[in-house]
This record gives C-alpha cells, structure tokens and sequence, in this order.
C-alpha cells in the first residue's frame, strides 16, 4: 500500500509528489496521459509563483521569456506596467516541457509515475482504492484538474456549476514584441498574447456563461493576429467556499477550484496547495491543519470574487481609471508579484473611486 497517492501529474500533483517524496513518503503518482503532453494554457508564469517555485527547490525551467513590461489594451486606450524592482512580472513557458520537467524532478526524488485512467476513489478500511486500477493508498490527493473525480467520488463536492467556471481557448500566432493583455477582447474576460521568442501564445477567456460570445471573441483574435492550432479549456473558481479535505483525501489546484476570479491565473495555488499539503501530512490530524493553513488564500479568493463581480460588468470603466490613474495599475503589478495584499489593494483602490466618478460624470 501507498503512503500517498496522486492523481493528476500537472503542477499541483508533480509539485506535491516532489515534496512528499522528498519527505521519505511511499508516493505514487497517477495519469491518464503520458509526458510530455499537450497542455492548453496561456503558459504565463507570475513572479509570485516562480519565487514560491524557487523556494521549493524547484526554479522555472525550461523558460522561453521573462517579460519585464505588460501592456494592457482596450476600448482605444493602453497602459504599459512595470515592476519597479526591475524584476519580471511574467515568465512564459511550454507547458508540455515546463510540466515534463516537474514530473521529472518528482521521480527523481523516488515517487513512481505509473500511466493510468482513475475512475473515483473508494474507501475500504483504513485505505482508499483508487477504481479502475489496481492500487490503494492510506492518503489521496486529488490533482485532477477542473474536472476533478476525486473530489466528486469522494463526496467533498458536487460538480461545478456554470458560474464557477472560466471558459478560454488559445493558440499559436506569429512572434509579438510586448506581452499583451487586452481588456475589451471578450465579454466578462480578456484576451492576451504572450511573446515566447520564436512565436506567441494567444487566446482569450472567459465566464463559460458567455462561451458562445468568446468564441466568436477568438474567430476574431484568430484572423487579426493568425493565430493557428486552437484548444479550449476550462478554469475551475469557485473553491473559495467549498471543501478541500477529508477522511485523508485532499484537494490541490484545479480539483480544489483555486484560480483567480479576476485573472483565471492558476499556477501561485496550484503550488501554495501542494506544499501546503506537503507541510500537513506530518501532523495528527492533517485534514484540519491543511485547512488552516488554506484559511488565507481561500480568503484572498474570496475577496476577489466580490471584486470579480463588480469590476467585469463594468470593465470599461474600471479600466479608464486604470489609465486615468496610473499609480493603481502599479499598485495592481504588486499585487499580482506578491509585494501587496490584495485587499490592502482593493481598498486603496476603492478609495480613489470618488474623484474617479465625478471625472466620469464631467467628462475629463
């Protein structure tokens, strides 16, 4: 029997299975597919989570480009953001090798990669049989993504609903100077181009209530900047209220829904989750240590969900005062690379909205 088991080799299940391994637990990790794999992501690494990489033991490699600058674009206006630190605000990677190369550095460590489609999980005893294979382990971590059979079967939640989902889609275009948000590119999202040296990834997300309108958002992101190969995905984040451990199961990334509302930018929870389940295995009771130590992202998820569902209906104005006041996009920046609480942020920001309105109603 396994000491661990993992289902799902992504970045929460391979960084997970690092940790663990490193740690001397008997660790298994389990997926459907073989590495390297195709993986439909924008591939933007923030310096937020490439430092929490780095603080694992685990620095981003392979890397095509560190992007100092980000323009964001919309509705006739543009704004450029730096770090003032000169750091980067964005790595972009290839997720077929960024992903290979994590599962890798797991093995390495001695936890087993076997390939394997898991049907749900089952508890028998003191130990949970991984259906549809032949293998039971004391512990199970579900890293199963979005669409997660581990935290269904276990019984720790339903399946999403609509509202808890991002719906985007990317592809290959041609090579781009500038890393590239543009804000009025699909409805309650955005689409974005990410530069990666001999080529760009470029897409567009956002509510899955609007997948018909984003995916005529990206017919046109398509022809305007010949954008070839397209895959779609889905973005679980509704995890800020749902449960995320019990009876020795745990959830990480995707399959526990931690992904930013504002930005759908999953990769910094993905690999908070995995050390902290890491960090809570070695306690008596694991399940409530792991939620405590959960407590402040899922807060932090929380409140940008609220700030989700004012700022989207209205993303044109939000935007104006993003450009009509250029310290709050700066003060933006550090949040996204971890220098700034988001809601030390969100108040602030909110602060300025009174002279904002009053310039919108005069038309200065």
């Amino acid at each position: 029997m396994w000491d661990v088991a993992i289902v799902g080799a992504g970045p929460s299940g391979s960084v997970a299975a690092y940790l663990l391994a490193k740690k001397g637990y008997k660790t298994l990790i389990l997926d459907k597919n073989s590495f390297p794999r195709y993986k439909p992501c924008g591939g933007g690494v923030t310096l937020k989570a490439g430092k929490l990489l780095n603080e694992i033991g685990l620095p981003i490699e392979p890397v095509d480009a560190f992007h100092k600058e980000v323009l964001v674009k919309g509705f006739g206006l543009e704004i450029e953001v730096r770090t003032s630190s000169g750091e980067y605000a964005i790595a972009v990677v290839r997720r077929n090798l960024f992903d290979k190369r994590l599962l890798d550095e797991a093995i390495s460590e001695g936890a087993v990669f076997k390939r394997a489609k898991v049907l749900g999980v089952k508890r028998e005893g003191d130990a949970i049989r991984l259906v549809g294979i032949n293998e039971a382990s004391r512990v199970v971590v579900g890293a199963d993504g979005a669409n997660s059979v581990v935290a269904v079967t276990s019984g720790l939640r339903s399946r999403w609903s609509r509202e808890d989902i991002i719906f985007a889609i990317e592809g290959v275009s041609q090579p781009h100077e500038k890393l590239t948000f543009m804000v009025d590119a699909a409805p309650y999202g955005y689409g974005w181009i990410f530069p990666r040296g001999k080529d760009s990834n470029a897409g567009v997300g956002g509510m899955l209530e609007k997948s018909k309108e984003i995916k005529r958002s990206f017919d046109r992101l398509a022809a305007r900047y010949k954008v070839v190969k397209a895959h779609s995905w889905i973005i679980s984040i509704g995890g800020h209220d749902k449960s995320i451990a019990g009876r020795s199961v745990f959830l990480v990334g995707d399959a526990a829904g931690l992904a930013d509302p504002l930005t759908g930018e999953g990769l910094y929870y993905a690999i908070r989750s995995s050390l902290e389940v890491s960090e809570s295995l070695d306690h008596e009771e694991p399940e409530l240590e792991y939620r405590k130590r959960m407590e402040p992202v899922m807060r932090e998820l929380k409140e940008k969900r609220r700030a989700a569902r004012i700022i989207m209906p209205r993303i044109k104005f939000f935007f104006k005062l993003f450009v009509a006041y250029p310290e709050i996009a700066e003060r933006y920046m550090l949040t996204s690379i971890g220098r700034v609480e988001f809601r030390d942020f969100w108040r602030w920001s909110i602060s300025k909205l009174p002279r904002a309105l009053i310039k919108e109603k005069l038309g200065i």
